[in-house]
C-alpha cells in the first residue's frame, strides 16, 4: 500500500513538472513565484507613463438590457442627457378588442434598475413620452450619437425617483416602477387599427406604430439619471378598457425582440471644469495630474508606457507580476452624490486603432482586476503578460484605453490621479527577479 502511494505521488509530481516544462520560456515566472523566493523579489514603480483624458465619440447602445433616461448638470463634467426609443410588440396576435370599447387608461410602466446621480437628494425629474417617427430595425446597429425623430407628445410625468418603493396596481403590489399615463387617443388608434387588421401580427403592427421615445426635460433644477430594466415583465404598455360585457386590459410588450437604443448628449461639456474641457480639447499634458472618466460616450483615458520595450534593466530580469495602480482623486468634493464606478475595464489598441482584449484578461478574467479597492482608494489591473510581451517584442506598444465597464448602461463617473500627481500617482508596479 505504501509503495503504491509513493508511486502515485511520483507520477503526479512528474506530470506537474512536465506541464510546467511545456510552458513557453517567455512566460516563466509570471505570477507563479514560489513563497520561498519572495526574499529575492525586487520592485520598480518608476516606469514612465503617458496618460490623458480623451473624448469618446460614441458607444453602441442598441438592444441593451437596460436603458437610461434623465438629465442633470455635473459641476465637474458638465451636462449629461440620456433619452431612449423602443419598439413595442403585441403580446398576442390577431388582436380584436370587441364592440363598443371604452378606454379607461393607457399606461407606460418602466421598472427601475438603478438611479444614478442625486439619488440621495430627492431631486425631481420630468420624463415625457413621444411617439417615434422613425422605424427601427432589430438587425441594425444604433449608436449613442444618433438622435431620433419624435412625433406627437403622448404624456409626461414629474416625480422623485423611488427605486426602493413598490407600487400598487389594482389589487396587486408591483416592483418599483415609473408609471406614466398616456393620451387615450393613442389607445383609440390601437382599437381602430385592430379593426383594420394592423394588429394581426408584429410585423404589420411595427409598420403601423414605430414605437415610443422617453425624453427628459432639461428645464429643471437638479435632475437625475434613471436606469430602467427593459427586459422586466413589468416594463410594458398596458391598455385598460371596457366593452359591453367585461372590463379588460391588453399588454403591449417591451422585450428582447424590440429594437431600441439610447441617445446621449454632453453638450460639448459646456460648463465643465476647465481642466476637463482642456483635455477634451487635446491638451494631453494636463493628464499628468488629473484624469476624467465618464461613461455614456463621455470620456475615456489613454495610457501608454513609452519606451518600456527598450529599457535596459528590463532585459535582465524575469517579471513576476506587473500591476497598474490607478488612484482616485480623494479631493473630489462631489463624489458622495456622483458615485464612482464599481468596475473599470482596460483594453489595448492594435495597429488599426481598434480595441482588443489584453492577454491578462484572456488568461484570467477573475485576476485581471478593475474593481475599485476601498482600502487602496484605487483601481488595479494585472498586466503581467502584456508587459512581458512588450519587452520580448511579442506586442506592439500602441497603448491602452481605460473605460467605465458597461459604459452604455451605467452612469457613474470618476476623477483619477495621473502619473505626475504629487499626492498619490498612477504607477506601474513591477515585481521581478534578476537573471544571473
Amino acid at each position: 500500500m505504501l509503495v503504491k502511494l509513493i508511486k502515485t505521488s511520483l507520477i503526479i509530481l512528474l506530470i506537474g513538472f512536465l506541464m510546467i516544462s511545456c510552458e513557453s520560456d517567455d512566460q516563466l515566472g509570471l505570477d507563479i513565484q514560489p513563497p520561498s523566493d519572495l526574499l529575492d523579489v525586487e520592485h520598480i514603480d518608476t516606469i514612465p507613463i503617458i496618460a490623458f483624458s480623451d473624448r469618446e465619440d460614441s458607444v453602441r447602445t442598441d438592444e441593451t438590457s437596460r436603458n437610461l433616461a434623465g438629465y442633470y448638470v455635473d459641476p465637474v463634467f458638465g451636462p449629461v442627457y440620456a433619452a431612449f426609443c423602443s419598439q413595442i410588440r403585441l403580446s398576442e396576435e390577431d388582436v380584436t378588442f370587441g364592440n363598443n370599447v371604452i378606454i379607461d387608461s393607457l399606461v407606460l410602466s418602466l421598472e427601475y434598475y438603478d438611479v444614478y446621480v442625486n439619488n440621495k437628494t430627492n431631486n425631481r425629474t420630468t420624463l415625457s413620452v413621444y411617439q417615434l417617427d422613425d422605424q427601427l430595425y432589430i438587425d441594425s446597429a444604433y449608436y449613442s450619437n444618433m438622435p431620433f425623430n419624435t412625433g406627437r407628445l403622448l404624456g409626461s410625468k414629474t416625480f422623485v425617483p423611488a427605486p426602493e418603493d413598490s407600487v400598487p396596481v389594482g389589487n396587486d403590489i408591483k416592483k418599483p416602477q415609473v408609471r406614466i399615463t398616456l393620451d387615450k387617443n393613442l389607445a383609440k388608434d390601437f382599437v381602430a387599427a385592430a379593426d383594420m387588421g394592423y394588429l394581426s401580427d408584429n410585423t404589420t403592427f411595427e409598420d403601423f406604430f414605430h414605437g415610443i421615445c422617453v425624453v427628459p426635460s432639461t428645464n429643471i433644477s437638479g435632475g437625475s439619471l434613471i436606469s430602467f430594466d427593459m427586459l422586466a415583465t413589468t416594463t410594458c404598455l398596458t391598455m385598460y378598457y371596457r366593452t359591453d360585457t367585461d372590463t379588460l386590459d391588453y399588454v403591449f410588450e417591451i422585450n428582447s425582440a424590440c429594437a431600441r437604443y439610447n441617445y446621449f448628449n454632453h453638450y460639448s461639456f459646456s460648463g465643465a471644469e476647465a481642466n476637463y474641457i482642456a483635455q477634451m480639447g487635446g491638451d494631453t499634458a494636463l493628464g499628468q495630474d488629473k484624469l476624467y472618466l465618464q461613461p455614456m460616450a463621455g470620456s475615456k483615458i489613454f495610457i501608454q508606457f513609452p519606451g518600456i520595450e527598450d529599457m535596459d534593466i528590463l532585459s535582465t530580469i524575469v517579471i513576476n507580476k506587473a500591476t497598474l495602480v490607478i488612484p482616485v482623486d480623494e479631493s473630489d468634493f462631489f463624489e458622495p452624490i456622483y458615485e464612482r464606478p464599481v468596475t473599470l475595464t482596460l483594453a489595448k489598441l492594435d495597429e488599426e486603432g481598434e480595441l482588443q482584449f489584453l492577454p491578462d484578461q484572456i488568461y484570467s478574467e477573475s485576476s485581471f482586476g478593475g474593481i475599485y479597492d476601498e482600502d487602496l482608494k484605487a483601481y488595479t489591473f494585472s498586466l503581467t503578460r502584456y508587459i512581458q510581451d512588450l519587452i520580448i517584442g511579442n506586442e506592439e506598444n500602441f497603448g491602452l484605453y481605460l473605460m467605465v465597464s458597461g459604459s452604455s448602461v451605467r452612469g457613474n463617473r470618476v476623477i483619477l490621479n495621473g502619473p505626475g500627481n504629487l499626492s498619490s500617482k498612477m504607477k506601474l508596479d513591477i515585481a521581478y527577479t534578476i537573471v544571473n
